[in-house]
């Protein structure tokens, strides 16, 4: 067999010489003619030759000497201006497409409609007109139409799954948070949010999906759905810490709820740790319902409705109030949804009772709790006790809580419970800012008798919490690993927990960091199953706080004016509107949109 020629010895590599002879360039390895811009595939002289002689020697061959040195300037001047303004082009058209992703994201992220895009673009185009008008080209070069839009929102989000793919692989545990909510056309939507912890202790929550549940959503429908998602992201069982939920019996039935089938599937893959939190603000609220208050909220509901409700009534309290220049100018409504709410409704009740009362006299309105005193106590009693519960719940909600955190704020209401109860059998008010109030303006009032009400907040307390107590050795050990008796302590983690404790460097570098930072510094050579049981901790969900969040944003985006919004989309919406640790990639989804592969495939450089 002949052996093949190289490139050289058949004279390919294109010569310098060839620029003037034949009015040629290379350019990205191919061959241009610079005078009709035709490619020469194979750098061979006979070819450019041939191509020169065939279209381009009649009327070129006149240039000779300088005049063809000048020419050749010439025409190299013009493929330069015009790949110039070709990858001006590119530049531009890339700008314009990263642009509308970035206004697409906003939008989702803001809870707009697709076709506010089309008014953002109208903005833009109006307010170049003034500040830039050279540049106004450029602004209605930005695509920002209904389709456009949802079709950004989409790429964007799927942008996001895929980074969080990534993150996903790394943990080395997680819990699941769920809960279930319908939509404005009854469809049920199962929100699916994962916390993860990965082998540095970094913590990631983010929404993994929100699940349409088209038919029925029982026990068994939900645990499906749920390993179907847990299979989508390839989720190891094994893995898997605890879930969290609310106390819906779908969830939590004793043998067909999804709590039961999911302990039954983890024993079944060998995890044999696997724990159920009722979510612990739920937990709060509910534990709220057991005050006997619902007569003092029967009464400042009829009275606030009768005032807020009747159009006239209203206007004219407003006006009294500005009259006498009270604190404040309404009375807000009361919503039993949102129990927690009772507080507000109730502090303005009571300070504003005096005017209230002579306010519903002018109006011949009667309503004898007004000026029974064992009702007023009572009210005063509410107005401070849900002040405190609204207290509790703040520090319960929000995000990238360590579980042991909403455990310590709750034992800590605990402690507060058995104070408050022990100080009003003394008659000390010292907490109770409503009742001290009335206190002082009636001496002789006795309030010993609301101990029992805080007695039974107690009692409610210890029993919904029992979930969280059997943890509460664990987060013992996790929030406090240099002082707890080491016998107590599971046997795996005796020999490490040792080690720590005697280890004055660690010992000096908790004090300065704190509880979690702590263990960061833990060597995973030194203390495999201290960091093991530390990430698992780290990664419990205590609330479905998320879930919550996640429901009020649906309905803000699937309302009655958009409530054909499809699966996808609203999937898409809800997974940018909830991103806490993601960000999307512009530059790497520009760069597989249809409108600019054309761009690339040229022989434009970018």
């Amino acid at each position: 067999m002949s052996k093949k020629r190289s490139i050289e010895e058949e004279h390919r590599n294109f010569q310098e010489k060839w620029e003037l002879q034949y009015f040629c360039v290379q350019n990205k390895n191919k061959i241009l003619c610079l005078i009709c811009k035709n490619s020469i595939s194979v750098a061979k002289e006979y070819n450019l030759k041939r191509h020169y002689d065939t279209n381009h020697k009649t009327n070129y061959d006149q240039y000779v000497a300088k005049l063809r040195e000048d020419k050749l300037s010439e025409l190299k001047s013009i493929l330069q201006k015009q790949q110039s303004v070709f990858t001006k082009c590119v530049e531009d058209n890339t700008a314009a497409v990263k642009v509308s992703y970035i206004l697409s994201h906003l939008i989702a992220s803001r809870s707009k409609p697709f076709t506010e895009g089309e008014f953002i673009s109208e903005c833009l185009i109006k307010a170049a007109e003034v500040l830039c008008p050279a540049q106004i080209k450029k602004f209605k070069s930005v695509s920002l139409s209904r389709n456009t839009v949802a079709s950004r929102i989409d790429e964007i989000a799927e942008n996001l799954r895929n980074q969080h793919n990534t993150t996903i692989s790394t943990f080395q545990a997680y819990s699941i948070a769920i809960d279930e909510s319908t939509d404005i056309r009854n469809i049920a939507q199962l929100a699916v949010f994962i916390r993860g912890c990965d082998v540095n202790l970094k913590i990631s929550e983010e929404l993994l999906e929100i699940i349409p549940m088209h038919n029925t959503t029982t026990g068994a429908d939900i645990f499906d759905a749920l390993m179907e998602v847990l299979k989508k992201y390839k989720l190891p069982l094994e893995k898997f810490v605890c879930l969290a939920t609310d106390g819906a019996p779908t969830m939590t039935g004793i043998t067909k709820g999804v709590v039961a089938r999911l302990k039954e599937t983890c024993k079944q893959h060998g995890n044999n740790n696997f724990e159920h939190f009722h979510c612990i603000i739920h937990q709060q609220v509910l534990c709220s319902k057991v005050l006997n208050i619902g007569h003092v909220l029967k009464i400042v509901t009829k009275i606030v409705n009768y005032i807020r409700a009747r159009g006239l009534n209203h206007r004219q309290f407003a006006s009294f109030l500005e009259d006498i220049e009270c604190e404040y100018t309404d009375l807000p409504y009361y919503t039993e949804v949102r129990w927690l709410s009772s507080h507000k409704v109730l502090k303005r009740f009571f300070k504003l009772l005096d005017e209230i009362i002579i306010f519903l006299e002018t109006k011949n309105y009667e309503c004898a709790e007004l000026k029974d005193g064992q009702w007023i106590k009572d009210l005063a009693f509410s107005v401070d006790i849900t002040s405190h519960l609204n207290q509790l719940n703040l520090k319960l909600q929000g995000k990238n809580h360590v579980v042991t955190t909403l455990f310590d704020n709750i034992n800590a209401f605990k402690q507060k419970l058995l104070l408050w109860r022990k100080q009003i059998e003394k008659e000390n008010l010292s907490h109770f800012e409503s009742c001290q109030y009335l206190l002082i303006k009636s001496p002789k009032l006795k309030f010993t008798e609301y101990a029992h009400q805080i007695k039974l907040l107690e009692t409610e307390f210890d029993r919904r919490f029992s979930d969280f107590k059997s943890c509460e050795l664990q987060f013992r050990l996790f929030t406090s690993p240099l002082s707890i008796d080491i016998e107590i302590v599971d046997e795996n983690l005796q020999m490490e927990l040792i080690e720590i404790q005697c280890d004055s460097l660690l010992k000096q570098k908790c004090m300065e960091v704190g509880i979690p930072d702590f263990y960061t510094y833990l060597s995973v050579d030194r203390f495999p199953k201290m960091l093991s049981f530390v990430t698992r901790i780290m990664a419990m969900f205590g609330s479905t706080y998320l879930c919550e969040q996640l429901f009020s944003l649906m309905k803000n985006n699937k309302n009655s004016e958009r409530s054909r919004l499809t699966d996808q989309h609203l999937s898409s919406i809800l997974k940018i509107a909830s991103a806490q640790y993601i960000q999307p990639n512009y530059l790497m989804t520009c760069f597989v949109k249809n409108d600019v592969k054309y761009l690339l495939k040229s022989n434009i450089k970018l």
